[in-house]
């Protein structure tokens, strides 16, 4: 009996190390999976940009790659062959890479050289697209999912627009944004993405790679056929970038509304 119930102290407290293990394993797990979700975690974003006229089917206009990591984000235009790269110091100054994908050639902006990119609110737009303003002035309609599959439902109306977003607040990111205005529809819809750290890591180090020409040297450079180039057909000059609609404006700050 005694050698009976040694056994079964014996299997009783193997199992209790076993379970203590399993939930410890599930923990970590869970924890290591809700960190992949991090806002501050490196991401890859794919956007496809359209409008739908009132009455009809939408047409794509544009697609865009939102790519993120600590400090840096870059916006990816692949019809247009250009890679806006901004990067943001300890002293929160904001500098800007413009990069030619074909011809592995960049400008680099100072942060003087930046128009309408300084302050957090700014930054916000860049690195989730959507302004912190803008957002805070929505109201929210609906929360589904938890954790990183969390989606929340927000609009704006007034008497010129209706703006939804569908947001996923784990990552910071917007899943969907429409902005209705006389009688066009803007649509910018999140398509896959992705924090494989390795890729997001790879692109930006194969962008910073690339030889770059300060913008304060321009002047000096028009010898340069790929300079002057791109002085002819126009991408030299700094402008805002991010959110835009079909016709081109920035529909992604506090400013609009």
């Amino acid at each position: 009996m005694n050698t009976s119930k040694s056994i079964r102290n014996t299997l009783g407290s193997a199992i209790c190390r076993i379970a203590v293990i399993a939930a410890a394993c599930i923990f970590s797990s869970t924890a290591a999976y809700a960190m992949n979700c991090e806002a501050g975690e490196a991401i890859n974003a794919h956007y496809q940009v359209s409008e739908r006229a009132e009455n009809a089917k939408p047409k794509t206009l544009a697609n865009m790659v939102l790519w993120r990591r600590a400090n840096s984000v870059a916006e990816q235009y692949p019809e247009k062959g250009i890679t806006e790269l901004w990067e943001r110091n300890h002293a929160s100054a904001i500098k800007l890479n413009r990069y030619f994908d074909a011809y592995e050639r960049g400008i680099e902006y100072a942060p003087s050289d930046i128009k309408g990119v300084k302050s957090d609110d700014d930054w916000s737009m860049k690195t989730q697209l959507i302004a912190d303003s803008l957002l805070a002035k929505m109201t929210l309609n609906k929360k589904t999912g938890k954790a990183c599959e969390r989606e929340e439902t927000y609009t704006l109306k007034d008497k010129s627009q209706t703006v939804t977003v569908t947001w996923l607040p784990a990552y910071k990111l917007v899943k969907e944004y429409q902005r209705e205005a006389n009688g066009h529809t803007s649509i910018w819809s999140l398509t896959e993405k992705s924090t494989d750290s390795k890729m997001v890591n790879a692109f930006f180090d194969k962008h910073l790679n690339y030889p770059t020409t300060d913008y304060a040297d321009i002047g000096d450079s028009e010898s340069d056929p790929f300079i002057r180039k791109m002085i002819n057909i126009g991408f030299i000059e700094h402008g805002s970038s991010g959110m835009y609609d079909a016709q081109g404006n920035d529909i992604g700050g506090e400013h609009h509304h």
